[in-house]
């Protein structure tokens, strides 16, 4: 084990307050107090042994809109220039894990093992992730009807009799890579596992013709209890968030989101299942949520998550109300998040956009599963305003976001999805996901997710077996498109130096403008380059010998 040295001006042990690594009993308790402690004491660092520990206890947040959301392993609040910090092993990776016990019930909201409300300088560091019994587990398909399937559990995988069967995946255990469409989604399938005779006591069986029709024996498949929206680690209304060696190895809904958050540092994060685990998540790696501020990722590693590694987006407001030139009300869909005075928004109107800026705003309460907001501009909308015009405003976007050295890979989704602007992505792999690599674009329809992007860079990446089932009509390796809304949004695209592999439609281009696809290289690609000539202007293509 590597500890950095005790300091007792600085450090609090969670031993010190009764957390046991590798105890079965409850630690949340122990650890909650040992941060409590710190904070009281003016001490900036809690460091946890090497080991497991097992969080059973949890506290609630009345407060919470949505009471899925409420109960938390570990709840940190206002809490400034604090460290949780683990061990790591002789190689350097984190040797303590904090792991979220259940009960292995079937869709049921979990606690999140690590929730942080309005922390700025707050650092995780050398710390794993999981839960017990794991959130998925897997098998290999051992016999198949017409209306059924078997799988025998690989050993160390849960095998429940009555175990739900969500967002599940085939898998060629031969490569370890993802195949095909997923096989169910959000909804689960039509039926529960059940245990049967035969694989050493771990064979399942699945009544479902839906299933059956979508797998072969000798696959490997992999499902999960459930497919919430939840997330098992949180930070909302954080500022200088540092993020430092953090493996998940199973999750429930969300594996990670930063919500509001201002300003990111990670590196060496890691989304990626241990055992006979296959997969580690049933929703995305890591969302970033009407964020701002600088993100710095460097060595992510995502593999085996159902929908996206990273997606990045803000809410478009709606146009509910014009007061007057200057007064507007607003609708957002989902969950609240404060304005700021003095922050600029873009005001959509038809084809046309105006830039203005915010000289006061509040908020006007909850409806339409949504959340309503008054502002007042500092200068009149030049144009005419309906009901169809919405807003992006700035303080719900990132000002930059950097990613390098990264891989994603077996995700059952997108690797990026980008909504924002001022986005760097440099020397990532991406292979076998279900959906484009890259996907850079709004989506409007039922979601209303931006905002239009701008001044995007994607260089010296990998695209291998990606984009194989279209999303939202993007395919291929890097897609580029609105969805829901025509006209030209995407703007100052650079796809430069990058290499595709075995994918359908190297880059796919809608609804952009000023895209310069520079030097990218091929192999066994269907089409180099699809570009829509109704809704692009000033796509440059630039080969290099």
């Amino acid at each position: 084990m590597v500890r950095i040295d005790y300091d007792a001006h600085r450090d609090v042990l969670a031993r010190d307050f009764g957390a046991m690594p590798d105890d079965p009993a409850d630690q949340a308790a122990a650890i909650r107090s040992a941060i409590y402690s710190a904070i009281a004491s003016g001490k900036s660092r809690v460091l946890l042994e090497q080991g497991t520990y097992f969080l059973r206890s949890c506290v609630t947040d009345d407060t919470t809109e949505n009471p899925g959301w409420s109960r938390r392993h570990l709840w940190l609040q206002d809490m400034d220039g604090l460290t949780i910090e683990g061990a790591t092993d002789e190689e350097g990776n984190p040797a303590t894990m904090l792991v979220g016990c259940h009960d292995g019930e079937n869709e049921k909201h979990l606690p999140s093992i690590l929730w942080a409300d309005r922390c700025t300088g707050l650092t995780l560091r050398n710390l794993k992730f999981s839960r017990d019994p794991a959130y998925s587990s897997a098998g290999v398909i051992v016999d198949k009807g017409e209306d059924y399937i078997a799988v025998d559990v690989f050993q160390g995988n849960p095998c429940i009799d009555g175990m739900a069967c969500y967002c599940a995946n085939r898998f060629d255990l031969q490569a370890a890579a993802l195949l095909g469409e997923s096989v169910t989604y959000g909804k689960g399938a039509d039926a529960l596992w059940r245990r049967i005779e035969g694989g050493a006591g771990r064979r399942l069986r699945l009544d479902s013709a839906r299933v059956a029709s979508q797998v072969n024996v000798g696959e490997g498949l992999s499902w999960h209890f459930g497919a919430h929206t939840e997330f098992q680690l949180q930070f909302k209304e954080c500022v200088d968030l540092r993020l430092q060696n953090l493996h998940t190895v199973s999750s429930n809904g969300f594996a990670m989101q930063t919500e509001i958050c201002r300003g990111v540092q990670a590196d060496h994060i890691r989304f990626q299942p241990e055992g006979n685990l296959l997969f580690t998540a049933p929703r995305d790696a890591w969302k970033i949520y009407k964020c701002s501020g600088d993100f710095e990722i460097e060595h992510m590693y995502v593999n085996g998550v159902r929908m996206d590694g990273q997606n990045m987006h803000g809410t478009f407001l709606l146009v509910d109300q014009v007061i007057d030139r200057y007064k507007i009300r607003l609708w957002a869909k989902w969950t609240y998040a404060p304005l700021r005075a003095d922050t600029a928004v873009t005001i959509y109107i038809g084809t046309g956009r105006e830039r203005r800026t915010i000289r006061s705003w509040s908020h006007d309460g909850r409806g339409n599963n949504g959340h309503y907001y008054l502002i007042e501009l500092d200068e009149p909308v030049a144009a005419p305003i309906s009901s169809e015009a919405y807003v992006a405003p700035a303080c719900w976007e990132v000002e930059s976001y950097t990613m390098r050295n990264s891989v994603f890979r077996n995700v059952a989704g997108c690797g990026h999805v980008i909504r924002y602007s001022n986005v760097t992505i440099e020397d990532v792999i991406y292979r076998n996901l279900m959906n484009a690599g890259v996907w850079i674009g709004a989506e409007w329809t039922g979601f209303y997710e931006g905002g239009h992007p701008s001044h995007i860079t994607i260089r010296r990446c990998t695209f291998d077996n990606c984009g194989y089932t279209p999303r939202c009509g993007v395919t291929g390796g890097v897609g580029i498109r609105t969805s829901g809304l025509e006209g030209i949004y995407n703007q100052y695209i650079l796809i430069e130096d990058n290499m595709f592999v075995n994918v359908p439609v190297g880059v796919d281009v809608h609804h952009a403008e000023d895209v310069r696809l520079v030097g990218n290289r091929f192999a066994d690609v269907e089409r180099r380059y699809r570009i829509d000539p109704e809704t692009t202007r000033n796509i440059a293509i630039e080969e290099r010998e």
